[in-house]
């Protein structure tokens, strides 16, 4: 062997050692500390917006801002990062080829490993819905579909040329945020900031007030995917009537904004809602107040049977009877009701949406206390096993059973996205750069 040969044998042995210890992680036995502000974060510190700040919101005909997740609450204590979406009446356009509804609060980015969340306002175009699908994301750990925990949502997904687009402060498409491949509809407990869920305590309608949420989906795909859940998305088999589509998103976003205009008023009611004196909206005009009126009165909710039945609703999270199963079948139910009465397509189909037979001691759940309710989990539990069309991973046989879904190779069509395989976005070898 050569000098030279051995000099270039010793260079590329260098260079892979070099390499290898490039490609190794440091060791772990000293890790630097995580940021202070959210490793440990402080209770005491929650920041409460006042009635002025919410006014102010409330005139903002297109508002965008940023917030602090584990901090930011509303003036009742719950988080403000979970506020519900709202949908601006006024400027929306429900009819026609041009047809445009407009969403407040939709989360449409921001960094959930620093507990920042970016609320926009969205404008969708009704024509753009190129499908519409029931997704589960089951518990990271379970093991196959049939899981025992799992949160359910309703995914609308847009064809290219026709996608929401987020508004800037001046009401045009914000041009830092590209417009949106998929909007997700999504009820769930609300909570104060720095609560984690308890679905035990979920069984009492006490412990959480119910929320409507929207994201884009490619936000609430990260949410999941830092949490390790995978999502399990079923298409829907709707009726060929071109506007089937858009009466489900219509339907939930009509359900979701009369749930929240509620909760605003019985925030009010309580107390909860303080309404600033005169001197403090020295700077808000009639227009402003005019605008406000519109952003949070009932009273701007459009004239739909829907809106008569939401002033009997719940505005409590329950497991079993209010929660995000329910709730997303039943957006599911009544837009089934409405296309196959508007169609003339005889009797819809009827989601089994509750288990029949639901015993008394069942019942019983809805005023039970914390205390009385303690005694009533053994066999509650016992009955959510026994009765698999309330177990989260068996809820898509809801809508097998009244034929609403794609079949291939004689199962329910079903997409499968987790990060580490596919995501709905693509492979994430493409993305990371």
């Amino acid at each position: 062997m050569t000098k030279r040969a051995r000099h270039l044998i010793i260079v590329l042995m260098g260079l892979v050692a070099g390499l290898i210890l490039w490609l190794t992680p440091p060791p772990l036995d000293r890790p630097a500390p995580p940021v202070p502000r959210l490793a440990a974060p402080d209770a005491g510190a929650v920041q409460t917006g006042s009635a002025v700040d919410l006014l102010s919101w409330g005139r903002d005909p297109t508002p965008l801002f940023l917030v602090d997740v584990p901090k930011d609450a509303l003036p009742n204590g719950l988080a403000l990062s979970m506020v519900p979406f709202f949908v601006d009446w006024s400027r929306s356009v429900l009819s026609g080829p041009e047809g445009t509804v407009r969403v407040r609060n939709v989360s449409v980015g921001g960094n959930p490993t620093a507990g920042e969340n970016l609320l926009g306002t969205v404008e969708i175009p009704l024509d753009g819905l190129s499908d519409v699908q029931w997704c589960l994301t089951p518990d990271r750990n379970a093991k196959g579909k049939d899981t025992a925990m799992g949160h359910a949502q309703l995914r609308f997904v847009f064809a290219g040329d026709a996608q929401p687009v987020v508004l800037g402060r001046d009401g045009r498409p914000q041009r830092l945020i590209r417009p949106l491949d998929d909007l997700v509809l999504s009820w769930e407990a609300w909570r104060p900031p720095q609560t984690r869920y308890d679905p035990i305590a979920g069984m009492s309608p006490e412990t959480y007030a119910l929320t409507a949420r929207a994201y884009s989906g490619r936000t609430r795909w990260l949410g999941d995917a830092l949490r390790g859940n995978p999502w399990h998305c079923y298409p829907l088999r709707l009726p060929e009537t071109g506007d089937a589509a858009a009466t489900v998103l219509m339907t939930g976003l009509l359900m979701g904004d009369a749930l929240a205009r509620r909760t605003i008023a019985a925030m009010a009611e309580a107390g909860e809602l303080a309404l600033p004196d005169a001197a403090a909206l020295t700077d808000f005009t009639p227009a402003d107040k005019a605008e406000i009126a519109a952003a949070f009165s009932t009273a701007a909710l459009p004239d739909d049977p829907l809106t008569h039945l939401m002033g009997e609703a719940e505005l409590s999270y329950q497991l079993l009877e209010r929660s995000c199963i329910t709730y997303s079948l039943g957006v599911i139910q009544l837009a089934l009701l409405r296309l196959h009465a508007a169609h003339d397509l005889g009797p819809a189909p009827r989601l089994d949406i509750l288990p029949q037979g639901i015993p008394t001691w069942m019942e019983d759940l809805a005023d039970a206390g914390t205390g009385e309710l303690l005694g009533y989990v053994p066999g509650a539990l016992l009955f959510v096993a026994r009765n698999g069309k309330v177990i989260p991973g068996n809820a898509y046989r809801i809508l097998e059973n009244a034929g609403l879904l794609h079949e291939q190779d004689g199962q329910p069509l079903l997409y499968e996205y987790f990060f580490k395989a596919k995501t709905p976005y693509g492979d994430l070898r493409d993305n990371l750069m």
